[in-house]
């Protein structure tokens, strides 16, 4: 079922209306779970502005077409035929998990001001999806402009049972990192923003997966009173001759082959935490930045991809700084 990216739902529908729209949706096999904001001014109802529609992508044991089509750009097509022909029930670990993000539709569509902050209370499209699938490989993805896709399988294979606090506040964190790419999306278009080489394309890489890396890291990354934890040096100690030496070669390089590409951009927002070279230092440069206060992004945001070597600049060590500036020295002045 394709749903209209310019549907909205909101709080002055009438109950039947929003009872009608559920039924629809329940009968092209989406099971659904709406959240509509309701604010208030005193005594008096205002109109909502905010919607979070949470629909599993499962129909008879089996993906839908819009989770199939979620998936395209993530599977080789052969392996999403595979997966596409299986038809099982869901796991109890993977209903568990279900449950867990039906119940977050009211908390996430709270924090959606607050998650827009950094990029200067940027407005969206009211309605936004949140889709649920299984049997792929992300645990969470985005697709198009106004869907964030959760995978209850892939959650449950990387962080076990649903249950207990610690994966509780996770899917919060991992809802935070893709609703944050609905917004960097967002702000690409209404900034015109072209990505004409290589080089361009990393450095927004490397932005886009560094914000959503700054609101979905566990606490235990994060800097405290402007100091960082042990673990993260440890960590940013392994990956600053990577960034580096990918760096100097993507900036320095006037042609690279297909391959060479891959191999540059491998693991720069994929694989564990710590491994991902362009997404971890960057997000710890900016929650450094932030200072615990989202304001302090938006100018960050605002400079594209090249506010990437800005803050290499500011944040290598002396040694890397010297090394990536020979080849990217407009930046490091």
């Amino acid at each position: 079922m394709y749903i209209s990216p310019f549907l909205r739902i909101g709080s002055n529908l009438k109950p039947g209306m929003k009872h009608t729209i559920l039924l629809c949706l329940a009968y092209f096999g989406l099971t659904s779970t709406l959240f509509a904001a309701v604010k208030t001014r005193g005594n008096e109802l205002i109109e909502n502005t905010d919607t979070i529609i949470v629909k599993t992508a499962i129909i008879d044991d089996a993906m839908s077409p819009g989770w199939k089509d979620a998936l395209r750009d993530r599977m080789t097509r052969e392996r999403l035929d595979s997966f596409g022909r299986l038809q099982r029930p869901l796991t109890n670990d993977e209903i568990a998990w279900k449950k867990l993000i039906e119940s977050k539709a009211a908390s996430w569509n709270g924090s959606r001001d607050s998650l827009a902050v950094p990029f200067n209370k940027l407005g969206m499209n009211d309605t936004i999806f949140v889709m649920l699938g299984f049997l792929g490989v992300d645990d969470g993805f985005t697709y198009g402009y106004q869907t964030v896709c959760l995978d209850i399988t892939a959650l449950y294979r990387a962080y076990g049972k649903a249950e207990g606090s610690e994966n509780k506040e996770r899917i919060d964190r991992i809802f935070a990192h893709e609703y944050t790419h609905l917004l960097h999306k967002t702000w690409a278009i209404k900034n015109n923003l072209l990505l004409p080489t290589f080089k361009d394309s990393i450095l927004w890489e490397c932005l886009y997966e560094g914000m959503g890396m700054y609101r979905s890291l566990n606490p235990k990354w994060l800097p405290v009173n402007d100091s960082l934890p042990p673990i993260t040096r440890d960590a940013l100690e392994s990956l600053y001759p990577i960034f580096t030496e990918r760096m100097k070669i993507i900036h320095s390089s006037v042609s690279l082959t297909p391959i060479e590409k891959e191999r540059l951009h491998a693991n720069l927002s994929r694989g564990l935490v710590n491994k991902k070279w362009g997404a971890f230092p960057v997000g710890i440069w900016l929650a450094l930045e932030a200072k615990e206060n989202p304001d302090n992004l938006t100018n960050w945001i605002n400079k594209g991809p090249g506010s990437i070597m800005e803050l290499a600049h500011k944040y290598l060590p002396p040694i890397y700084e010297k090394e990536l500036g020979s080849v990217a020295g407009k930046y490091f002045r």
